[in-house]
């Protein structure tokens, strides 16, 4: 990626930033069980291209944020950043799960192939409708959050 790359803009560019996004990812998900740590699957490199490909509208917000937290100290500059910039907090944790979600190989080791084409017979009533599981989200009727509280932030 250049910094004159007009979709990624030049703020992802810098290298210093990339290097305080992998440390912090590092620190967010760190090697264990089996599993690589999130700069092992290129979370700063290959797979924030990718992010930042399907969503642009996340490079602003992250280069703030990546500027305000600090690697050794990631849960109190993590809850600091929350409380002082929402967005750039929400940015940064989406580009660092999203990036080292949608790598081949973390899905692969999780069992998960990506959406598969299922054919949907409809005379096929589903156990959870005839055994009556769906019933109580049905009573409690629909749950999301305001627009207004998502503009807030």
């Amino acid at each position: 990626m250049s910094a004159s790359d007009p979709t990624l803009g030049a703020v992802v560019a810098d290298d210093e930033l990339r290097d305080r996004l992998r440390r912090f990812a590092d620190a967010l998900i760190p090697a264990a069980h089996g599993m690589p740590a999130a700069g092992d699957v290129g979370v700063a490199d290959g797979q924030l291209d990718k992010v930042l490909a399907v969503r642009p509208d996340l490079a602003e917000p992250l280069a703030r944020a990546v500027a305000d937290v600090d690697p050794a100290d990631h849960l109190t500059s993590l809850a600091r950043l929350r409380d002082r910039d929402r967005e750039a907090h929400d940015a940064l944790l989406l580009v660092v799960v999203g990036g080292y979600y949608i790598d081949p190989d973390v899905r692969r080791r999780i069992g998960y192939d990506g959406q598969q084409p299922v054919e949907v017979r409809p005379e096929i009533i589903p156990n959870y409708v005839e055994e009556g599981l769906i019933e109580p989200l049905l009573a409690r009727g629909p749950v999301y959050r305001a627009v207004d509280d998502i503009e807030r932030r």
